[in-house]
């Protein structure tokens, strides 16, 4: 116990033993003054008889004072081993508390300095047994696992204390302890984990005596659970199922930013392949387009200019040939700058670029295209108009490439705030099952592309189609965020630094 304290209960019950002194000294000397008073007033005979009175009151009062002096002396005793244990006790409990707080911030610190999901898991399993350190039980007497879904299934992860063969079982996570605990999105606690219909099938929880069960959850999203288990029978305080929580909470911080990682990793590797793609499309169209027209006009120039002595008319004729070639490549020259960088939607805006492009797209493929609301483009930011004509673009090249139709439309309109560009055409059409069931897994990263594009604006794709009846691909994108008076709103938003807070 501190000094100070014991100082100022010796303080205290020092001062309440010189009250209780001088309190015995005044009453005995108020009663030998009031017999005084009699024997003046009596005289001598009629005092000594009240002179026993006044020993046995003396006396009485004497062995009052004394038997108060030894109860302050015993309640000083009782006070400074009652506040020796309270001191104590609340000693543990601040020691337990910064034990805790340590343990939060290392296993916080292991969350900002690695993206692996098994240290994270292995340090909140670490944290979890200061609980039953705080009981007195041994770090050692803790059986722990946290549970992913996979599959539909809870696999455990991340395991302590568990043989070989559990590492491989799964639960379905719908009964017992767990199923609690998912269902109530609290954690719940188990005292017969040997007998729960889930724990069971594992052989480190049927030696156990005590289990609680934390669910893993990011608002309405269920990652898993952490089940702490112990061979000691044990009962979590209420301080003991927070800290539970809190580690929980960490945990799914961990998963949240490991998942993160892995999708940006996934998104970067398809971007790599998109942009090697690209690069060998292109390579292939300058290959099979303008490098073998080039040669042709080499060729034929060469021809022309052996034939200008000898046979000047055809020499004049091959020259027009050549002139006409060298006309047909630089309008496949211009066809792919404007793929690669269409300058006409910076300086004119989506309406303009998407007119051109039909333009274009008509005069080389000989398909009727229509553009209909030109003027509504304008009212799309300037990101939103750049990744819209992407997917125009996209929408057009897979309609000339795989519908076989002869006319094709263009539509941008506005509804209730909402900005909607669709792309119809008359062609022979498709099932779109395989696409609403999962577009990921198709060959062709058109419509992944597409449907991605329009995530980033905040828009949804639709395509709608069926055999013999033409295709219209639809694109719905909200003004309140994408519009032409969020231009300065997404500058400064692109210019913020992007960061993951260290906590679905």
């Amino acid at each position: 116990m501190d000094d100070s304290f014991s100082d100022i209960i010796q303080t205290r019950t020092v001062w309440a033993a010189r009250v209780i002194g001088i309190s015995v000294i005044v009453l005995v000397g108020l009663q030998i003054g009031l017999f005084l008073l009699l024997f003046a007033v009596f005289g001598g005979q009629a005092a000594a008889e009240w002179l026993a009175e006044l020993v046995l009151a003396v006396l009485f009062t004497l062995l009052l004072g004394a038997a108060a002096l030894y109860a302050v002396g015993q309640a000083r005793l009782s006070m400074v081993q009652d506040a020796g244990v309270a001191v104590s006790q609340e000693l543990r409990e601040l020691k337990s508390a910064n034990d805790r707080a340590q343990s939060l911030q290392r296993m916080a610190s292991t969350l900002s300095a690695t993206l692996s999901f098994e240290r994270v898991v292995e340090q909140s399993l670490d944290v979890c047994s200061l609980a039953l350190e705080e009981m007195g039980i041994p770090r050692e007497s803790l059986v722990g696992a946290v549970f992913l879904y996979e599959d539909g299934f809870l696999r455990p992860i991340a395991r302590r204390r568990f043989p070989g063969n559990d590492s491989r079982q799964v639960i379905a996570g719908k009964q017992g302890v767990v199923g609690a605990a998912l269902n109530q999105a609290e954690p719940v606690v188990t005292n017969n984990p040997q007998d729960d219909p889930e724990l069971r099938a594992y052989e480190a929880f049927r030696e156990c005596l005590t289990a609680v069960c934390v669910p893993l959850r990011a608002g309405f999203q269920l990652f898993g659970a952490m089940i702490i288990g112990t061979d000691t029978a044990v009962h979590f305080e209420r301080d003991h199922i927070d800290l539970f929580k809190a580690v929980g909470d960490q945990a799914v911080i961990a998963l949240q930013n490991a998942q993160l990682y892995q999708r940006l990793e996934a998104e970067k590797q398809r971007l790599i392949e998109a942009d090697e793609e690209a690069r060998k499309e292109l390579a292939r169209d300058l290959h099979d387009g303008p490098t073998q027209s080039i040669a042709a006009i080499a060729m034929r120039m060469g021809f022309a200019r052996t034939m200008i002595d000898q046979d000047p008319a055809r020499a004049k004729e091959e020259l027009l040939k050549v002139e006409a070639l060298a006309k047909r490549t630089s309008a496949e020259i211009r066809g792919m700058l404007f793929t690669l960088r269409p300058l006409v939607l910076e300086a004119q805006g989506l309406g303009p670029a998407v007119d051109a492009l039909l333009r274009r797209y008509s005069e080389s493929d000989g398909i009727e295209m229509h553009l209909i609301g030109a003027e509504i483009g304008a009212l799309l930011s300037k990101r939103a108009q750049t990744v819209a004509f992407a997917i125009i673009e996209e929408a057009l090249n897979n309609a000339r490439k795989y519908s076989k139709a002869t006319l094709i439309e263009v539509r941008l309109w506005q509804t209730d705030g909402l900005f909607a560009a669709a792309v119809r055409d008359n062609g022979v059409g498709f099932d779109t099952y395989d696409i609403n069931r999962d577009y990921s897994t198709r060959g062709s990263l058109g419509m992944v592309n597409m449907r991605e594009r329009a995530e980033r604006i905040d828009g949804s794709l639709r395509v709608e189609s069926t055999p013999d009846s033409g295709t219209t691909v639809t694109l719905v994108v909200p003004l309140d965020k994408h519009g032409a008076g969020m231009e300065t709103d997404e500058e400064e938003a692109e210019d913020e630094p992007q960061l993951i807070n260290a906590g679905r």
